[in-house]
């Protein structure tokens, strides 16, 4: 009984600094935010409870209603096109062909850059008189604002999957190295098709990477900030405020208002809990 009783001790005592760490630096911070979004508090000043009312005014808000639809547009799309791009790369990849190490070395290049970096870039690129209305001009075609209310939410989504495919394309790359070749000759045997092995050997043996990669980037891309801030700030007339984006104008920027923010974070805190939540469900499978 003794031994078991110091085996479990030591046990505790090991995964204690990890248990210690999500407290401090997930657990404390939600319940603070929780708190705080019940209250009315100047900088400065005291914590006046006041209930509902910010959740009750951002529920009101139209804004709160356009930065939850224009994170789901910027999310889907950039993940959906993302996970398509990826999965084609990898696909191609996959093959034997002379060059193949150079190809995928040089396919991770976007993902090596920080998001800062990336958007500097694409800023400098998306100019009037930058590179990509150059090459327009050079194919006879008209140059675009990319930047005006029309083209700007396309222009940050064109940005993330810029930066963000290769993910993808590494996690279904490794997936596809780990379906057992034998599948693949059995079914020459058979006579199958190029599509048939597509759809009942490829896919399904990819599928636990295939979601586990999806709900990750998910996760990344509907918290995205730097990319969007640095680029757009959220507008032109809000066109790309997304929540991060709003969320950090209300809490620094036009309302200094760190009760009103908070309210905004839980608001959308259970959206962030079910992806994490079906991820790490997905990796345990």
């Amino acid at each position: 009984m003794k031994q078991s009783a110091r085996k479990l001790f030591f046990q505790w005592l090991y995964v204690l600094p990890a248990l210690a760490l999500i407290v401090i630096i997930f657990i404390i911070p939600i319940i603070y935010n929780v708190w705080l979004s019940f209250q009315e508090k100047a900088i400065g000043g005291e914590a006046i409870f006041a209930g509902f009312k910010n959740y009750q005014r951002l529920l009101d808000s139209p804004m709160f209603y356009k930065t939850v639809v224009n994170s789901i547009i910027y999310t889907f799309t950039s993940v959906s096109v993302k996970a398509l791009i990826g999965l084609g790369a990898a696909l191609l990849l996959n093959k034997k062909f002379w060059g193949r190490g150079f190809f995928r070395g040089f396919s991770i290049l976007p993902w090596a850059f920080p998001s800062f970096v990336v958007a500097v870039l694409f800023w400098f690129n998306y100019d009037h008189r930058g590179t990509f209305n150059s090459l327009l001009k050079v194919l006879g075609l008209t140059p675009i604002h990319w930047m005006n209310y029309e083209n700007a939410m396309r222009s940050v989504i064109i940005i993330n999957i810029w930066h963000g495919w290769p993910f993808f394309f590494m996690g279904y790359l490794a997936g596809l190295q780990a379906i057992p070749t034998e599948l693949y000759e059995a079914a020459d045997i058979d006579g199958a098709s190029v599509f048939q092995k597509f759809t009942h050997i490829t896919m399904p043996q990819l599928k636990p990477v295939f979601l586990t990669v999806i709900l990750l980037s998910t996760m990344w891309t509907l918290g995205e900030f730097t990319q969007i801030y640095m680029t757009t700030g959220g507008g032109p007339v809000d066109a790309t405020l997304t929540i991060p984006i709003a969320t950090y104008r209300i809490a620094f920027l036009t309302e200094i208002n760190f009760p009103l923010a908070a309210a905004y974070t839980i608001l959308v805190l259970p959206i962030y809990l079910a992806l994490i939540y079906f991820t790490l469900k997905q990796m345990g499978e």
